[in-house]
């Protein structure tokens, strides 16, 4: 391309043996978007947030990045996601770095949107679950984990426990139920490494924690649907290490999964700080690059 410009200069491919090995060279925060589908099957064009880079064998002093971003315009920008559409990149990103590098991997951010319905009037609602990708690609060697979080409610059950001492102790009619001194939003941040990969699996695990918290948060309600929501929370009383322990035995009858992260904080009503648990099981490998 320089030639065809009469451009002599290439000094990113100036070689010297003062250059070291680097483990990652590339460009972050790459303004694309995905296609993504709904319920009907109908295409959803969503922005997203690409990094991506390669390794970089010593005595070369940089890659040739621009190549990088035009493989990404070919193959994922406005595509849609699976591992087989990731890992064609990855062999193509490779393939333009001939002779500087023998490693790839890229981060992939994007909002996945997904229609709700209410627990009891089954009113449309809508949510959105922030995603994150990476994917890594050596000769012989594919790697991908997904990140997701969901939100749901949580009551302590040494709370609800209180509640009930408060209204036994009543010695007259009262007006009111006494509240339970905490009760809370709370939020589980997963991270899974993965077998397969495509939109379907992201909806599937998302579903999975959700039914094993069993306490989502709801988006349109109704006073039938909160009344639910009430039973649901009492039926479902919870430390911050019950959720954990929750999410962690669903993913043990999940063949997919090669290995798992669940972090879940509890932001208290009663506290000004937040109650968390973690629950790790060893990934197959681990990855070079950091989930945000």
């Amino acid at each position: 391309m320089n030639a065809e410009f009469g451009i002599q200069s290439d000094i990113q491919s100036e070689k010297a043996k003062n250059y070291s090995h680097l483990d990652w060279v590339g460009m972050t925060q790459i303004q694309t978007s995905i296609q993504l589908y709904d319920v009907q099957k109908k295409t959803l064009t969503v922005p997203a947030y690409l990094d991506v880079g390669v390794d970089l064998s010593e005595n070369n002093r940089g890659i040739h990045m621009s190549r990088l971003y035009q493989l990404h315009q070919d193959m994922i920008l406005n595509q849609p996601i699976s591992k087989q559409n990731f890992f064609s990149f990855a062999f193509e990103c490779l393939k333009s770095q001939m002779g500087l590098s023998h490693f790839f991997a890229a981060k992939l951010k994007f909002i996945l949107p997904q229609t709700t319905k209410s627990l009891a009037t089954n009113l449309q609602g809508f949510r959105n679950y922030p995603i994150e990708v990476i994917f890594e690609k050596e000769v012989s060697h594919e790697s991908l984990w997904l990140q997701f979080e969901v939100l749901y409610s949580s009551t302590c059950p040494q709370s609800a426990s209180l509640s009930m001492e408060v209204l036994k102790s009543q010695k007259q009619i009262i007006e009111r139920l006494p509240a339970t001194p905490h009760a809370q939003r709370s939020r589980a941040r997963v991270i899974v490494q993965l077998q397969e990969f495509n939109q379907s699996i992201i909806e599937e695990l998302i579903e999975q924690v959700e039914t094993s918290l069993g306490t989502p948060v709801q988006t349109t309600v109704k006073k039938a649907d909160e009344m639910k929501f009430a039973e649901l929370n009492a039926a479902n009383l919870m430390f911050c290490e019950d959720a954990a322990r929750k999410i962690s035995d669903g993913f043990k009858q999940n063949s997919n999964l090669l290995g798992w992260s669940i972090y879940c904080e509890h932001q208290e009503s009663l506290h000004p700080h937040n109650a968390s648990s973690m629950s790790l099981t060893r990934f197959k490998s681990p990855s070079r690059l950091q989930f945000g």
